[in-house]
């Protein structure tokens, strides 16, 4: 009964590539999101569309700032 070690399901050369390209999409949406809130007046705004756009905006520059440390070495 050996045990095997773990292997990550990403290959950890691929951490700074993703890092970069998670980071780049989350402040695409981040910034529709800026651009939509100025340019959009309260009445014309969609809370669905700001909650969606808000949280794929969160949910890749939060990848993305997990890759970046992870790429740097800083295991928590």
């Amino acid at each position: 009964m050996g045990y095997q070690a773990y292997q990550p399901p990403i290959d950890t050369k691929h951490y700074s590539n993703l890092a970069i390209v998670l980071t780049f999409i989350g402040f695409c949406f981040l910034s529709y999101f800026v651009i939509y809130q100025i340019t959009q007046n309260k009445q014309q705004r969609s809370l669905t569309k700001e909650l969606s756009v808000g949280l794929f905006a969160s949910l890749f520059l939060s990848s993305g700032t997990l890759f970046s440390f992870l790429a740097l070495g800083l295991y928590f």
